[in-house]
C-alpha cells in the first residue's frame, strides 16, 4: 500500500506539471497534447487527490507521500487559478460599465462564477439533420441540427451558427459541444451546428460559402424560430472557427458568397475558439513540424509513433514518410505559398480585417500547439487599429481542442463558456 500510494502522489505530480507545459516546438508534444488536454480538464480533480494523498502522507508521517502530493495539488491548483482569472477584455472593448448593458432578467441566467465543480446540461428542443441547402458541385444535402430554446423559455431573438473543426478535412456537427448549445438554447439563444463540406471535396471558398448558406437559411426562416434576422452570430472551433471569422469578415464579398446569391450574409458578430488567422504563419508552422519530426525518425520506435499519429490525424497520407508528403495547408489552398502568397492572405482572417468587421471574440490558448496564439493576437491587434470591436482571452498555458476534454468540470471550458455567454448577451440586446 506504501509503495502504490507513493506512485499515485508522484503520477499526481507528474499529472499536475503537465498541466503547466508549453508543448510548442516540442515533437514529444505531438504524444502528450492528449494526455495533456484530460489532466488540465481534470485538474480540481488531481489538486483535490493532491492534497487527500498530502494529508494522508501526514497522518502516517511519510514525508513523501505528503511532499509529492502537497507538490501534485499545488501544480493542479494553480492551472486552475491561471485559466479562471478575471480579465478586462470586456471593459477596454465595450466600456467600463459593460456588465449594466446586459439586462437583469438575462443576467440571472448566465453561469456567476468562471468555473464550478460541475456544469449541468440544460433543457433543449433538438432537431436533427434538417436540410439548410445543398453543395453545388457534389450535390450533396448539407444538414443541421438545431437547438432550440425549451417550451416556456423566451427567446432571445439572437441565432448562432457552430461551424465545427478538423482541419478542413475531418468532422461532423455535434462533435462534444452539446452540452454548450443546450445551456445556450436554455437563455433563449437559438444553436445551428452545421456540416459543411470537407477537403478534399471543397477549398476553402467552398467551404466558406456553405456557412453562408446557413446564414442564408437563417436569416431566411429564423422568424420561424424567434430569431430576429439582425441578431445571427457565428462561432466555430479550430478550423471551424477560421471559416467562422472569414465568413464574418468578407459580408457580401463575391467571392465568397454562395450560388451568386444576393442575400445579405453580414453578421452581429463571431466567436473563435483557437482558429487559424494567418494562412501564411501556417503553412510555416506545419513545415516545422514536419522537420522536427523527421529529424526525430532516427529513434526507433519513438520516431515511427510520432509520425504513426500525425498520419493518423489526416495530417499526412497513410504510408507516406512525413517528410515526403505535401504540406497540408499546401495542399488545402492548391499552391506554395511563394508562388501565391495573395492568395494565403485572401483565405486568411487577417487579410480582410477592417472597420465593417463585427464584434469579435478571440478565446486562445497560449500554449496551443498547433502555433496559432501569435497570429491571433495580431488579428485582434488589427481590429483594434481598424476600430472594430475585439475581445481576446488567452488562457496561460493552455492547449488547443481545450474545451473538448471533460468541459463540464474543465476550468478552461467553463471560463471560455463564461465569456461566450456574456458576449452574445451583449449582441442580443
Amino acid at each position: 500500500m506504501k509503495r502504490f500510494l507513493r506512485l499515485l502522489a508522484l503520477s499526481t505530480t507528474a499529472a499536475g506539471a503537465l498541466t503547466l507545459a508549453d508543448l510548442r516546438q516540442h515533437t514529444s508534444g505531438i504524444l502528450l497534447w492528449a494526455p495533456k488536454l484530460l489532466f488540465s480538464a481534470a485538474a480540481p480533480l488531481l489538486a483535490a487527490l493532491g492534497a487527500l494523498l498530502a494529508l494522508l502522507g501526514l497522518r502516517r508521517r511519510d514525508p513523501w507521500l505528503a511532499g509529492a502530493g502537497l507538490t501534485g495539488a499545488v501544480l493542479a491548483s494553480r492551472h486552475v487559478a491561471n485559466v479562471t482569472a478575471a480579465h478586462r477584455g470586456f471593459e477596454q472593448a465595450f466600456a467600463p460599465d459593460w456588465p449594466g448593458q446586459i439586462p437583469p432578467q438575462i443576467q440571472s441566467d448566465l453561469l456567476s462564477r468562471r468555473w464550478t465543480p460541475y456544469l449541468a446540461r440544460a433543457a433543449a428542443e433538438v432537431t436533427r439533420d434538417l436540410p439548410y441547402g445543398v453543395h453545388p458541385e457534389t450535390g450533396k444535402l448539407l444538414l443541421a441540427d438545431l437547438w432550440q430554446p425549451p417550451a416556456g423559455t423566451n427567446c432571445s431573438g439572437l441565432g448562432l451558427i457552430y461551424v465545427h473543426g478538423g482541419a478542413w478535412r475531418m468532422g461532423e456537427k455535434n462533435l462534444g459541444v452539446g452540452w454548450m448549445f443546450s445551456r445556450l438554447a436554455s437563455q433563449g439563444h437559438l444553436v445551428m451546428d452545421i456540416d459543411y463540406t470537407l477537403a478534399p471535396s471543397a477549398d476553402v471558398p467552398g467551404m466558406v460559402q456553405d456557412v453562408k448558406r446557413a446564414i442564408s437559411w437563417l436569416r431566411r426562416n429564423g422568424a420561424d424560430y424567434g430569431v430576429d434576422s439582425q441578431r445571427i452570430v457565428l462561432m466555430g472551433a479550430s478550423a471551424g472557427g477560421h471559416l467562422a471569422l472569414l465568413a464574418a469578415y468578407t459580408p457580401n464579398d463575391p467571392c465568397f458568397q454562395p450560388d451568386g446569391s444576393a442575400t445579405d450574409t453580414a453578421v452581429r458578430g463571431v466567436i473563435s475558439y483557437y482558429g487559424p488567422a494567418d494562412f501564411l504563419d501556417m503553412h510555416q508552422n506545419v513545415e516545422a513540424t514536419r522537420t522536427r519530426v523527421a529529424r526525430r525518425k532516427r529513434i526507433r520506435p519513438y520516431g515511427a509513433l510520432v509520425e504513426g499519429m500525425i498520419q493518423r490525424a489526416g495530417l499526412a497520407p497513410p504510408g507516406t514518410p512525413v517528410e515526403q508528403a505535401i504540406n497540408y495547408i499546401t495542399e488545402l489552398v492548391g499552391v506554395d505559398p511563394a508562388l501565391d502568397p495573395d492568395l494565403y492572405r485572401r483565405l486568411s482572417p487577417l487579410g480582410h480585417v477592417g472597420p465593417h468587421c463585427p464584434p469579435t471574440l478571440l478565446l486562445q490558448g497560449t500554449a496551443d500547439i498547433f502555433g496559432m496564439g501569435p497570429s491571433v493576437r495580431r488579428l485582434h491587434q488589427a481590429l483594434q487599429g481598424a476600430g472594430a470591436t475585439s475581445v481576446l482571452v488567452e488562457f496561460p498555458g493552455v492547449d488547443h481542442a481545450f474545451d473538448m476534454a471533460l468541459p463540464q468540470i474543465s476550468p478552461s471550458a467553463q471560463a471560455a463558456f463564461y465569456d461566450v455567454e456574456r458576449f452574445l448577451a451583449l449582441l442580443s440586446q
